[in-house]
Order: C-alpha cells, then structure tokens, then sequence
C-alpha cells in the first residue's frame, strides 16, 4: 500500500465513524422513523455528491491540492469534534420543515467537505497522462476498505469504551493524523494545465453510473435486511454487513489497480458494462448458496435469528459474517470494479475534459444513484412488492445499466447473458413450506420485517407469535400475557384514575390493550415506529381486546421517543410496550434523557411504568437500568412478572396497598388468564420498594444519551448465557416480611417456584422455563 493509500485509508475510516454517531445523534433530534430517516439520509448522500461536483474544476486548477486536501481533513476534525455539544444543544423538532433544516444546518458543511476531497484524492495521484483506471482503483478501493475498518471500530471500540462524543473525537484524531500526514508525505504538484471543457453532464457513462449507484445501494438495503432477520438485529450485526459490503467493493476497486494486466483490459466501457450484467448472476449466486447454508427453502419468507446462546463471540460473528459474504460478496465485488472503470471510460471518450472533472462527476452521478436506491429500496420496494420483486427489480437496473455501457458491437451478446442472468434471479428463492408454524402475517416496511406465526397443534394450545426482524418479541403464552399485562394494570392500580394514557410501542398490542380495562380511560395514545405493525396487532385481537380498532385508541406512526419529546400532552400512565435493549437503536428507550422526558410528561399523580428483561441481560446490565430508573423518578417500586420486572415510578410516594383495592371486572378476568387471581396475589408480586432497589442499583451509573451502554454490552451478555443473580435477588425472601400480612403465603409459594425454575435451568433451560410458567399458572386462587 502507498503512502498515499495509507492516508485514504484512516480517511475513509473516520468518515464511516463520522457517520455511524451523526446518525445516531441526528435521529434523536429528527426522529427515527420514516421521514426523520429520509431527511438524515437525503442530506448525507446529497451533500457528498455536491461536494465532490463542485470540487472538480478547483482540484484541477489549485496550485495547492495538498493543502486543499489537508484542510477539508483538518476542518472534518474539528467539525467532528464540535458536532457532539452542538447536536446536544439543540432541542428536538417536529415537522418536516424543521427537520430538513435542521439535517441541512448541521450536515451539509461536513459532507460537502468529505465529496470534495474525492476529486482531490484523484488530483494527488493520477498523472498527466493515463493510469486513470489503476490510480482511482487504488485509492477508491483504499477508501472504501478504511470505511469498512471504521464500520466495527464505531460499534466494537470507540462508542462502547468511549461514547458518542469520544468516539467522535478519536475518528477526528484520524483525519488530523491523515491531514498532518499528507503534508509530510505527500509532494505537491504544480498546477496542471486547463483542459478545454469539463466532463459532459450527461451521457450513458453518467447514467450507467447512476443506476449502478441506485441498484447497487438498494442491494444493500434489501440484502442487509434479510441478513438481520437471520444474525439478529443487533448494532454488531449491522456492523458485520456493512462491513463486508464494503469489504467487497474497496476488494473489487484494488484488484484492478493490483493486476498487472490492468492497462490492457480496463479500457472503461467494457469491463463497465461486464460489472454491470454480472451483478444479477453474481447475487443470485451468492444467494442460492446462502439457502443452502441455512436450510431455508424460502429466504423471502419469515426467517428466524441464528444467534444461539453460548455459541461464543468469536464463532457467532465469524457465522454472521459467512452469511453476509453470501449475500453480499459477489455484487459488491463487481460495484467496487465498476466506479473506476466508469472514470476511466468518461476520460476516454472525453480526452479534453481533465480526470478530476470526471472523477467529480461520476462520484456525484453514482452518489446520487446511491440516495435513489436507498429510498427506493427502504420506502418503496420493501413496503410496496416486497424484497423478492424489488431484487429483481434492481437487477433489471443493473441490466439497464450495462446496456448503456455496453459497446454498441457487443450489445447483443452482453444483453442475452443479462436476460438470462434476470431468469436466474426469479428461480432465487422458489416458495415453499415452512415446518412446525403457519404465518400468519408478514409485512415489510423502512424499519423492520413484521411476521406473525401460529405454532399450535390445535385450537386450546395455540400460541402466537410477534417477530420483529427475526427475533419473537412477544407471544400470546400465559406467561407473556402476564407480563404485558402488570405492565399496565399495575400503573394504572397505583394511580386510580387513570383517564388518558400513553403505550410507547404497540407490539401485539397486549400492553396498549390492557389499559382498555381500566373504567374512565377515556384516550389511549400510541406510538409506533413500524406503519407494518398496526396490522399485525390486528391478528391478536383476541387477546388485545381490540385496541387497534377501538375509538378510545390513537396510533400515532412516529419514532416514540421523539414523539414524546416534542409533545406537549400531559399523560395520568406512561408505559412501553417491551422492547429489548438487545437491538439497535432500543438503548435509547433506556436513557437517563427517556425516562425523564416520561417523568416529565406525567399529569400530577401521573404514574409511569418500564419494562426491565432478566434474560439476556447480566446483573450489572440490569443494575444500570434500575439505577437509570431510579435517577428519572423520585419514587420507585419493582414487580416480578415471571422471567422479567415491571418497574414503576412516580413523582409521588407509591404508598398504595395493591392488596386491598378493588380489581375491575375485565381487569380481574384478564389477570386470572394470567394467573393472577386476585389483589392479594397480585401483590405478592412486588419484589423490591424503592429503598431497596436504589440498594441493590447503588453501584451502577446512570445511562445517559452519550454513553448507551446497553447496546453494546447486551449482545455480548445475551452470548453469556442466561444470567441468575438478578432472579435470585428478585426472589429473595428478606422482602416477604415487607409485604401485607395477608399476602405473604402466595409470595413465599412464587419465590419457591422461582427457585426450583434456577435449579433446574443449568441442566435444560427450555424444559425448566416452561414448568415454572406452567406452576405460575397452576397456583391455586386465593
């Protein structure tokens, strides 16, 4: 690798960390959801083309391209460095208007830094005459390897050992070391000599490049959602695909700038037309040996997470990334080829305009394509045709784009092999069953694919499932019935009056359903991120009680955190559906900076209640979300449902005795399916006050925004194994003495079933959690 390589590289890898953390930062302030999204990446894209195209003509003419190229660097840092106090400063905003303004006011200086230095790179090191192709090759391809370094350095290091604001600040350590480097390493050229017309704005060079940009980023988008159904939707499996896509074209772009034979078989059209017609042969390839791998015979239809507990980090990841080199490899392996091979076309066919205008506008052309197969994969295919049609979809833009490429002598040759690459592609991934579930639903939309399944044998043991990208989230067994369940009626016990209420998450809708048993509710707001998962609510009517459909209920389709951030609504129950904060982007429905904006979005009285999994999680994990917890409400309690704990909090002392008041009729019935009888039972559940869970949280920090730990550390915790130590803290019997008199037989019954449930677990956790929600349910109603 040259020097100038080497630059490019740690170039590359802090604009990826750059990236991974505003987008972080961006969707708090924007929102998450669809439109928040859109305008983040509408903006990103955009600003790096545009600053690559207005750079073309400058990076030509500028006596200095060592010190244009040292001081974009130099201003990325320092931008970088600034962004974390500047994005915190600013206050969340709501509309369309606000958002796209706000994205623009904070993005485009650093992206159209980070487009300009792309003619730049090629002024540094392309000569005068020829080597086009090797000299773009080499350095695009040591660019794009250094951005997939950057794509696990984000989530493995820097945002797990130094948050947000560190990790920005080491990727601006990067550029400055690269800026510093240039000017050391790199010898200044003179100014070259004008040419007498820049690059055409249009030409089938250009448009080719387009629609390579467009096919191959909306590959991306519907490939990597597939693979994230199958390695879980964790931030390190993101990480993983990212990482070998990009992998794959910075391997694609090198290998021509490493062949010797380079100069004589990358004259520019061809081998642009050749990658172009390949990329349908090459993923359905890779596609048909990744459903030999999993065993599916449909990789289109509802797929589960391959993430087995105990399976160790190393051999887990090392699985994941088999899958998406699969998935991924093959067509990115001919997108990294094509970039280069199209500026050297447009060079050739344009001998007076100079490569750095060329290198400009085939960096802004294919970025452009880029942006309009992200949203047309996100927003359009997956919700519209779905990922089988919308692959074939983007092939049939590939094969577009070789035609345009294609020498006029070899068209007819190159078309047939496109068409019957085409044909290959609709064989991918023929239907067919599935055993052991029938689905029910399935829908995909910009956030995530929904499926719902029935597992039953027969009508009086069916169980249904929710899952979200892969992973079951929630089921209709007693056991989950019971949690979702206290998640609402306990709050809602606690308060007594409960008139308006507000469910961040609708899931099953099973949480959001159980406060239509509370009397007087007279408004039930929900906030959901996925427009795909009203629907499949829909199909748990039964155990919903109809939330979606009834008139006191208001779904809102919009990022939940954001939402209640810049609402103005005061709520006398604030609750969230579960949401583990084992997947990407949930520790934030954990932080410090949530649970407060819940606290204060309270009507006087107004209680709140929080969702804390046991499983998956280790000791110190659920220490941080207690302490969390505690910090956002002056008034704490924690309830055992079976396997999890329904924590409640309040600006008010949580002083009511739940064993003595009076269950509503439909509250009553719906907590005996669940096998909570009456309020004596259900009191027995308490498992700490506030004293005592503060005690047990006193050596945990609180999570804040800038340090979301969960994310990180939960996958790692799930590898561990199902952790003990806070079941057994929960099932303590020291706290008994703390409960009501007359509750206190049932709770000492529970702890025992408890313990039995913690012996038998080493030896078959399956078997065991199953009795324990089986003896849960068979107690005996006092």
């Amino acid at each position: 690798m040259r020097k100038s390589d080497l630059l490019f590289f740690l170039t590359g890898c802090a604009a990826l960390v750059y990236e991974s953390v505003w987008i972080r930062l961006l969707a708090r302030l924007v929102g998450s959801d669809a439109g928040g999204l859109a305008v983040v990446l509408a903006v990103f894209m955009g600003g790096m083309g545009i600053g690559a195209w207005l750079m073309g003509g400058l990076a030509r003419r500028t006596p200095r391209p060592v010190a244009w190229f040292a001081g974009l660097e130099l201003g990325l840092g320092v931008w970088a460095a600034l962004s974390s106090a500047m994005l915190t400063a600013a206050a969340p905003v709501e509309s369309a208007a606000l958002r796209a303004v706000l994205a623009a006011a904070f993005l485009l200086p650093p992206t159209l830094a980070m487009g300009a230095t792309f003619p730049l790179m090629g002024r540094l090191t392309i000569a005068e005459e020829g080597g086009a192709d090797r000299e773009v090759s080499a350095f695009y391809g040591a660019n794009t390897l250094g951005a997939a370094a950057g794509a696990l350095l984000a989530p493995l290091l820097l945002m797990r050992t130094l948050g947000l604001s560190g990790a920005l600040f080491a990727a601006a350590v990067l550029d400055a070391v690269a800026a510093a480097g240039a000017l050391w390493l790199l010898r200044p050229r003179p100014a070259l000599a004008p040419r007498p017309s820049p690059a055409p704005l249009v030409s089938p060079i250009l448009a080719a490049t387009f629609l390579l940009g467009l096919s191959g980023m909306g590959l991306e988008v519907l490939l990597a959602r597939l693979l994230v159904s199958v390695t879980g939707a964790s931030v390190y499996a993101y990480a993983i695909v990212l990482c070998v896509f990009l992998v794959g074209i910075g391997l694609g772009s090198r290998q021509l700038a490493s062949s010797r034979e380079a100069s004589r078989w990358v004259p520019g059209r061809p081998l642009l037309a050749l990658c172009a017609l390949s990329i349908p042969a090459l993923s359905a390839a890779g596609l048909l040996a990744l459903r030999w791998q999993l065993g599916e015979a449909d990789l289109f239809a509802a797929l589960g997470n391959r993430s087995p507990a105990g399976l160790g980090i190393v051999r887990l990841w090392s699985m994941h990334a088999l899958f998406a080199g699969l998935a991924l490899l093959p067509p990115a392996l001919a997108l990294g080829a094509a970039l280069p091979s199209a500026v050297a076309a447009l060079a050739a066919e344009h001998p007076d305009s100079s490569h750095e205008s060329c290198l400009s506008r085939v960096y802004a052309f294919n970025t452009a394509g880029g942006l309009s197969g992200s949203l047309l994969a996100a927003f359009v295919l997956l919700p519209g045709p779905g990922p089988r049609l919308g692959l074939v979809a983007l092939f049939a833009l590939a094969l577009l784009a070789g035609v345009l490429a294609a020498p006029r002598s070899r068209k007819t040759a190159l078309v047939a092999l496109g068409l019957g690459a085409a044909l290959a592609a609709l064989l991918i991934s023929p239907r067919g069953p599935r055993d052991g579930s029938s689905v029910l639903y399935l829908r995909h939309d910009a956030h995530a694919t929904i499926s719902v399944e029935d597992t039953a044998d027969g009508e009086r043991d069916r169980v249904q499932s929710l899952r979200v990208n892969g992973k079951v989230v929630a089921t209709t067994a007693p056991v989950d019935l019971r949690l979702q369940r206290l998640l609402g009626h306990v709050p809602a016990l606690y308060h007594g009056e409960v008139r308006r209420a507000l469910v961040i998450g609708l899931g099953t809708g099973m949480t959001a359903g159980s406060l239509l048993d509370v009397p007087g509710l007279e408004r039930l707001d929900v906030f959901e991120i996925s427009a795909a998962m009203p629907d499949a609510a829909r199909t748990f009517a039964e155990w919903n009680g109809g939330v979606v459909d009834d008139p006191r209920t208001s779904i809102r389709i919009a990022d939940g955190r954001h939402a209640l951030q810049t609402s103005d609504a005061r709520w006398d129950l604030i609750t969230s559906d579960p949401i583990h904060p084992w997947t990407r982007g949930s520790s934030d429905l954990y932080s410090l900076e949530h649970f407060r904006s819940m606290a204060a979005h309270l009507a006087p009285g107004g209680v709140a209640s929080q969702w804390l999994p046991l499983y998956q999680l280790s000791e110190e994990d659920v220490q941080v979300v207690l302490a969390t917890w505690a910090a956002a409400f002056p008034h704490t309690t924690a309830w055992l449902t079976a396997y999890d704990l329904a924590l409640v909090g309040s600006h008010q002392p949580l002083e009511r005795d739940l064993s003595q008041v009076s269950l509503p009729p439909a509250m009553a019935t719906h907590l005996a399916e669940a096998g909570v009888h009456s309020p004596r039972e259900l009191a027995a559940l308490q498992v700490a006050r506030d004293a005592g869970l503060r005690d047990y949280a006193r050596a945990a920090e609180p999570m804040e925004d800038d340090r979301p730990v969960l994310e990180f550390r939960a996958p790692l915790s799930y590898l561990g194994g199902y952790s003990t130590e806070v079941l057994r803290w929960a099932g303590r019997d020291e706290f008994v003495a703390e409960l009501p008199p007359d509750c206190r037989a049932r709770a000492r019954e529970v702890r025992a079933l408890l313990r039995e449930f913690l012996e038998a677990a080493p030896r078959d956790m399956s078997t065991a959690a199953r009795k324990y929600g089986r003896d849960l349910l068979a107690l005996p109603g006092l």
